[in-house]
């Protein structure tokens, strides 16, 4: 069982231990632990599994295997009002739906089940922010040439659009590229600065617009879930659905916590509805831009994103999050 993170992320010592913990306590199954890469790098979980290097991948980090979990990225897109428990469970009902994206397949089966894989969702991470080493984002000229890290593609859609410069890395790259002043901010969850030890760096995030949320899977190959008795396979799925609602609670909690050191810290928090009309339309725009680039470019591709992306949008929003202004209208979710 292999994880490119260390233990301190919250995927890692609150959902693969807990998870390996817990099946090791109920079956005769056992786990061989890697921690923070060594043995498979971030980006590298799939070519593990299929090679048989690792059996277990948590997590298996979809956005950093570039284009091969093309409709993985659609839990990035913005969206305002969201938490970790509510994308969580958003996404756990996409990976159970049977409606279809593709042509007689679901997200599950186009996602998952061709490459091979039984997979689980874990708990989604708290919402993206966009925050500084200390420059304040009240103008839109503030954001105009500004190096942030961005994570993914999608990430870089968002900060094109809000008209900074992305600077593509992992996390775990960030504090030294913030401490040098390469780049002045970073697109990243406020309960993840702890992961990466941001928290003495980062001074300055806009608030409560979502650039999006992080999913990813706790994986294993058809074949190694084949092999299990079905008495594993029902303690497995039945903890695994467990661990990732008390990883959310976790998770939920962790921004909490992480922001009011922050803030004893000094640190300000300025949520985007008190931004100036100017500032808080044209971040709504970039937001709904980028839900429209994304679909008509994976589109463009070859894969069923918009048809995932209704369906996504109606799940966050059943849950209690809202999305950007326009893109119900885009989507025609009034006409459904």
């Amino acid at each position: 069982m292999s994880a490119g993170l260390s233990q301190t992320h919250f995927w890692v010592g609150n959902y693969m231990d807990p998870f390996a913990d817990a099946i090791e306590a109920e079956t005769d199954l056992a786990f061989t632990r890697f921690y923070a890469g060594e043995l498979v790098a971030v980006g590298g979980e799939l070519d593990a599994l299929e090679s048989g290097v690792i059996s277990v991948a948590a997590p298996m980090l979809a956005p950093y295997h570039e284009g091969r979990f093309p409709l993985s990225d659609v839990t990035q897109l913005p969206t305002y009002g969201t938490d970790s428990r509510m994308i969580t469970r958003a996404f756990q009902r996409l990976l159970a739906s049977e409606v279809e994206v593709s042509a007689g397949k679901t997200f599950y089966d186009y996602e998952i089940a061709d490459k091979g894989l039984v997979a689980w969702g874990l708990g989604a991470t708290g919402a993206y922010a966009i925050s500084t080493t200390g420059a304040e984002l009240t103008r839109v000229e503030d954001f105009r040439g500004m190096p942030v890290r961005a994570g993914s593609a999608l990430h870089t859609i968002v900060l094109e659009r809000l008209g900074v410069t992305p600077v593509t890395m992992p996390a775990a790259s960030a504090y030294e590229a913030l401490s040098r002043g390469t780049i002045d901010g970073i697109i990243l969850s406020i309960g993840d600065w702890v992961s990466y030890s941001l928290e003495e760096l980062l001074t300055y995030t806009v608030t409560d617009v979502a650039i999006g949320h992080w999913q990813s899977y706790l994986a294993v190959t058809q074949r190694t879930w084949d092999g299990l008795t079905d008495e594993q396979r029902e303690a497995w799925g039945r903890v695994a659905g467990a661990v990732t609602a008390s990883n959310a609670e976790y998770i939920d909690e962790q921004d909490r916590d992480v922001r009011a050191r922050a803030q004893a810290d000094g640190a300000t928090f300025v949520a985007v509805q008190q931004l100036p009309v100017e500032m808080r339309d044209h971040i709504a725009r970039a937001a709904a831009e980028t839900w429209i680039q994304w679909i008509e470019q994976t589109e463009r591709n070859g894969h069923p994103a918009r048809a995932t992306a209704v369906l996504w949008a109606e799940l966050v929003v059943a849950q209690g999050g809202a999305l950007p202004d326009g893109v119900a209208d885009y989507l025609s979710l009034g006409s459904r």
